[in-house]
């Protein structure tokens, strides 16, 4: 469950084999080096999910923050039976990051740009399988096996419901939220101990000293380089949501 990236990437990069291009992921980055079959490269930056919504970085929307190049964004959903596609244009993606970081920002000044930021469906899916946007083929070689996908049985079907739900019991503890890697994960706080147990999601019945060992501890979970594990940025209180 916690290899969500890996599996969003060797599924782009095995479909971008099988039309008739080349791919190097970006060793500890969520980017691929793309050479397309018309010979064109560009970098691409690739955000999986295995149910809605896709979650970017805050930081993604950051001017200048990105020093590698990225020129298109793979969105890589790989709920479906067969991961599904969509290509949209890294202007367009970190644009509309960046407005809606502002307007986070501006809402309670002292905030900083950390932690996810949800992308939904619908701005994304007039990319889908937009191929010709990497120079690759629009159909696939029938020859070439793009199938074998490591941790692919790892999948799971997107819920029919939404994924925060109200805590069963009211203890006095403080419910908070996270998302990360695809997932929102639900917690609580102790607020005499702050000791901090998960309750929904990955690591689910785990129990922390305080909040920032439980946000390491996801990181960590999800192989997340990006993610600043803050405590106190990490996670935010349920009953704003």
């Amino acid at each position: 469950m916690g290899d969500i990236v890996r599996q969003g990437v060797a599924a782009f990069v095995a479909e971008v084999l099988a039309r008739g291009g080349r791919a190097e992921p970006i060793p500890g980055q969520r980017d691929v080096r793309v050479q397309g079959a018309d010979g064109s490269e560009r970098v691409v930056r690739v955000c999986s999910t295995a149910s809605d919504p896709w979650l970017a970085r805050r930081r993604d929307g950051v001017p200048a923050a990105d020093g590698a190049g990225v020129s298109y964004w793979v969105f890589v959903d790989l709920a479906p039976e067969l991961p599904e596609f969509y290509v949209v244009d890294a202007d367009d993606i970190e644009g509309g990051i960046e407005e809606e970081v502002a307007l986070w920002l501006a809402d309670r000044p002292g905030r900083t740009p950390t932690g996810s930021h949800p992308i939904q469906r619908s701005n994304v899916v007039h990319g889908q399988d937009h191929w010709d946007l990497l120079g690759l083929d629009a159909v696939k070689d029938p020859d070439h096996d793009a199938a074998p996908v490591p941790a692919a049985a790892v999948r799971v079907a997107r819920p029919a419901t939404p994924a925060v739900v109200e805590p069963d019991t009211d203890d006095g503890r403080l419910a908070v939220v996270a998302d990360i890697g695809g997932y929102r994960v639900q917690g609580r706080v102790d607020p005499v101990s702050g000791t901090l147990e998960i309750n929904r999601g990955p690591m689910e019945g785990r129990r922390f000293p305080d909040a920032a060992a439980a946000a390491q501890a996801l990181v960590t979970f999800f192989d997340d380089h990006e993610t600043v594990p803050d405590g106190d940025t990490f996670w935010r209180s349920e009953i704003l949501e």
